[in-house]
């Protein structure tokens, strides 16, 4: 490692630690105890009806600071361990998802904040440790909301961890802990494994494997592994996405600072349909003694506006991106009496399973499928929807093409900036940051372990998610073995900026990317580039340094490329 790696690891690790550790700003305004309630942490006892008056509270009255003692506080609900106990006895099958990850879906609200206006949660050293499948904090509607050094944890874990116990030719077998007792109807949709040989997420996980349960929690799954995986901690999430841990929906100026997660049947955080979203010293980590974190992505954050910022943050262990920023490409199914339909076909949907609603006002790009070139712009007019219905209709102020069924309609009024600095991603499953939106700073990180490309840039039509970049910064990142596995992207290793469309040849649809002072250092295995960057146009590749890669630089349909 050179000498310009480890400053860089330095820098960034003592910049995350001395934010984490910054003095809190002081509350303001009236403020109440959830102790006023009757919640009282660490005695053991069901606190749920005393912390859902005080969130009811809060939503009666604007500008109340909530106080949560440090300790620990049980959240349970009856439905939600209901829910929990039916996917755990096999009822919804091997992958579960598909039942409980569709549009409006019912679930239980731990702790419901919609509606609250100025806000704040001052929850420093409090643990709400939940029973039940759920999603513990809700900020729905709200304006102006703050929670700050809450902890979010499962008395349960919606995932096994285990170890590695025996390595056969085709299969390999796990000693899961006592936590629960799996059988053969336990779901085991996936299976990942820690790689102690790069510190970070084994290449492959494995999907839906055939298994054979044992006595002793011992589980057999088809699977080669090699020798070296012995004793490698494994975690088989028992579902993949369901409800996040923290979601912010229809919200305006939501701060999340010091908040811990360390489990969740879903997703970390999921903002959707808000503006301004700061998260400052998030911590998306294992709770002591694990090595895994979320079931799937740490945070994700769709049809938002103004900025979402990150600075400081830490993630470890998470079944997905640590985070994912972008729109959603509408099919377009009908037109009839100046009326589009609108429907989304991405394969799970929203992430959080309620309709992209456009508003009056709102600039629809107008996106050729096969290429994702943006042909044309029309202003909505008028809508028509109502929940649940997965469809939108929209009118526009100009007529589409007449073969409309070969174009999207992509809402671009929603569409945030995002800043990622001073943060650190590592051993995650998937990419670090997935960035499908324009105006992005991604400086000062470290990404380590990740089986994906470290920054990946560029709309996916497979997911119905957009779009292409414009005036992107990639600045003194550091980058250490990634793009080993799943979520590589065209072989690169730290950086790609590129498109994922049926036919991209000879588009420039990316516009303005700057990648300075960045270093990359591969293993030298898969990753065939450090950096990849197509269809793009005037970009800058400036003073990188990169190890353990085929090669530094790979490049298809660009123009206007500076490269030192």
């Amino acid at each position: 490692m050179t000498k310009k790696t480890l400053f860089l690891l330095c820098a960034v690790l003592f910049s995350t630690v001395g934010i984490a550790a910054a003095t809190e700003p002081e509350t303001k305004g009236q403020t109440i105890s959830v102790v006023d309630f009757g919640a009282k942490p660490d005695d053991g006892k069901d606190d749920t009806r005393a912390l859902r008056r005080a969130a009811e509270y809060c939503r009666e009255n604007a500008g109340t600071t909530l106080y949560m003692p440090a300790g620990v506080y049980r959240l349970r609900d009856a439905e939600a361990e209901r829910l929990e106990q039916e996917v755990m006895s096999g009822k919804m099958g091997q992958n579960p998802e598909r039942t409980i990850f569709k549009p409006y879906y019912p679930y239980v609200r731990g702790l419901d904040f919609e509606g609250s206006v100025s806000t704040t949660i001052d929850a420093r050293g409090a643990v709400l440790m939940c029973e039940g499948w759920m999603e513990p904090l809700s900020i729905a509607g709200s304006q102006d909301f703050t929670v700050r050094g809450l902890t979010i944890d499962y008395k349960r874990k919606p995932f096994s961890e285990g170890r590695v116990c025996a390595i056969g030719e085709n299969t390999f077998t796990v000693k899961f802990g006592p936590e629960r007792t799996l059988t053969m109807d336990t779901p085991f949709p996936r299976v990942m494994l820690w790689d102690n040989k790069i510190s970070g997420i084994y290449r492959s996980p494995f999907y839906f494997a055939r298994q054979e349960v044992l006595e002793g929690n011992k589980v057999v799954f088809k699977g080669k592994l090699p020798e070296y995986m012995m004793d490698a901690p494994v975690a088989t999430p028992h579902s993949f996405h369901f409800r996040p841990a923290i979601l912010v929906w229809r919200s305006t100026n939501t701060t999340i600072e010091n908040v811990t997660i360390h489990s969740q049947c879903g997703m970390g955080i999921v903002g959707f349909d808000s503006r301004d979203i700061t998260i400052k010293g998030l911590n998306i980590i294992p709770s002591e003694g694990y090595t895994f974190s979320t079931n799937t992505d740490a945070t994700h954050f769709a049809c938002c506006e103004g900025t979402i910022s990150f600075d400081g943050c830490m993630f470890r262990g998470q079944g997905d991106d640590a985070t994912n920023v972008h729109g959603y490409y509408h099919d377009i199914a009908s037109v009839e009496d100046g009326w589009a339909t609108l429907t989304l076909k991405a394969p799970t949907y929203t992430h959080i399973q309620v309709a992209d609603v456009p508003r009056v006002g709102d600039k629809m790009e107008i996106v050729k499928i096969s290429t994702l070139e943006v042909v044309g712009e029309a202003e909505v007019v008028d809508v028509q929807h109502e929940a649940p219905q997965v469809d939108v209709k929209v009118r526009l102020n100009c007529d589409l093409p007449e073969k409309f069924e070969e174009y999207y309609l992509f809402n671009v009024t929603k569409l945030p900036r995002l800043e990622f600095r001073r943060s650190t991603v590592w051993g995650n499953l998937a990419r670090c940051v997935l960035a499908k939106t324009r105006g992005v700073v991604i400086e000062d990180n470290i990404f380590r372990g990740s089986t994906g490309t470290a920054i990946h840039v560029g709309a996916e039509s497979v997911w119905k998610e957009g779009t292409h970049a414009k005036d992107l910064v990639i600045q003194r990142n550091v980058m250490v073995n990634c793009g080993l596995g799943a979520g590589c992207q065209y072989g690169a290793a730290g950086i790609a900026v590129v498109i994922g469309t049926p036919d991209t040849e000879g588009t420039t649809l990316h516009d303005g990317v700057k990648i300075i002072d960045n270093t990359i250092i591969g293993t030298g295995d898969t990753t065939t580039c450090g950096i990849s960057v197509r269809n793009a146009k005037n970009i800058e590749v400036l003073r990188n340094t990169v190890e353990g890669c085929g090669k530094m630089l790979e490049t298809r349909s660009v123009e206007n490329l500076v490269v030192e």
